[in-house]
């Protein structure tokens, strides 16, 4: 279906005149209201991530942690960011393909890799974290536990992120599978 076609069927619903303009703008995938919610929250969380890296060297000690301390969170901080904001980009970018089917294999695969990164992005955040924060404590039994249960706690985030990609996968492969009943059925 072309804009005109759009257009046309638009009118015919008997709702107001959409200007040519005014129905490219309510297309574009930008202004979709579940990309202003994503959008948002990556905002909200570039912002208290930098205002994180701006602020832990003086709040967290960071200058009485090693060096490699240091450089392990703020790659950390800044992997995560650059995740977020890559993820973001590809989210807004569209699979030009011939067809839908060949279209929704290939976001597929998209998210596939996307989630793989993902995961192990949240991964070394957190391996950086633990490494900051650990990095110039003497262990005890109650340290230890209280680190043992930061990393279940983190693992348990981790797993959870792992979880909802793969939600998201399983309902792309039932879309693609669609495509395929679809298409025996009309035959």
């Amino acid at each position: 279906m072309d804009l005109n076609e759009l257009k046309s069927g638009w009118q015919r619903t008997g709702g107001s005149y959409k200007s040519e303009a005014d129905l490219q703008r309510m297309t574009r995938m930008i202004n979709h209201p579940s990309v202003k919610k994503i959008r948002t929250k990556l905002v909200v969380e570039i912002i208290v991530l930098l205002f994180i890296l701006v602020i832990y060297y003086d709040w967290f000690d960071g200058d009485k942690k090693p060096f490699y301390a240091n450089l392990a969170l703020i790659a950390g901080l800044l992997l995560y960011i650059a995740n977020d904001v890559i993820s973001f980009i590809f989210l807004l970018k569209p699979v030009r393909k011939a067809n839908l089917k060949d279209g929704v294999q290939e976001y597929l695969i998209r998210v596939k890799r996307l989630s793989v990164f993902s995961v192990i992005i949240a991964f070394l955040y957190s391996i950086s974290i633990i490494t900051f924060f650990t990095s110039t404590i003497n262990f005890t039994k109650e340290k230890g536990l209280i680190l043992a249960f930061s990393s279940v706690v983190m693992f348990q985030l981790i797993l959870l992120s792992f979880n909802v990609w793969k939600k998201r996968i399983r309902n792309l492969k039932r879309q693609v599978a669609d495509f395929d009943i679809d298409e025996t059925a009309s035959f």
